[in-house]
């Protein structure tokens, strides 16, 4: 009777633990790359009604022709782009980006930290 009890608490526990530690692990994989460095901005452009983006003195490894895309679509690309430009007007640095490649290349950032 006590070993049915203490396998039975065996497995709640066990399922508990399976519970708590999926949605870590199912975010954890869902997490963009991110360039966790300094980079200088020496050209800004937007195109059309929907995309803009940015150049860097450093390499973007990974990224088509060192470029960094950002979507005017959404309103977290508008914010990106207002950070982009104030950034390069006033001389500051993007010291993160989180973004999405393609399988082209595209990189297309989802977020920035400028310093």
């Amino acid at each position: 009777m006590l070993g049915n009890f203490v396998n039975n608490m065996k497995k709640l526990m066990l399922s508990f633990m399976v519970i708590i530690a999926l949605p870590f692990s199912v975010f954890a994989e869902q997490a963009d790359p991110e360039f966790n460095e300094p980079f200088t901005i020496t050209q800004v452009f937007s195109e059309g009604t929907t995309t803009a983006g940015f150049f860097t003195a450093e390499v973007l490894t990974g990224c088509k022709w060192n470029l960094m895309y950002l979507d005017l679509s959404t309103e977290s690309g508008k914010a990106m782009f207002s950070q982009v430009l104030a950034a390069k007007s006033a001389g500051f640095k993007v010291v993160r980006v989180y973004y999405k490649r393609s399988d082209s290349e595209k990189c297309t950032a989802t977020g920035l930290h400028i310093r």
